[in-house]
């Protein structure tokens, strides 16, 4: 992996440890009038889409 990408990537690491991407804005809200929901709930209503062959367990 070229350095200059490493470099990149442990620097976005840094400021993830440090809560530096931990923001919640409502543009979802704005451009869609829907409230977004966890990835969570996202994989759970989405479930088929996750497996070999499209079937939720």
């Amino acid at each position: 992996m070229p350095a200059h990408i490493v470099k990149h990537l442990s620097g976005m690491t840094e400021l993830n440890k440090q809560g530096r991407y931990d923001r919640m804005t409502d543009d979802l809200f704005k451009l869609t009038g829907q409230e977004p929901i966890s990835m969570y709930d996202f994989v759970k209503l989405h479930a088929a889409e996750f497996t070999r062959d499209g079937t939720a367990a």
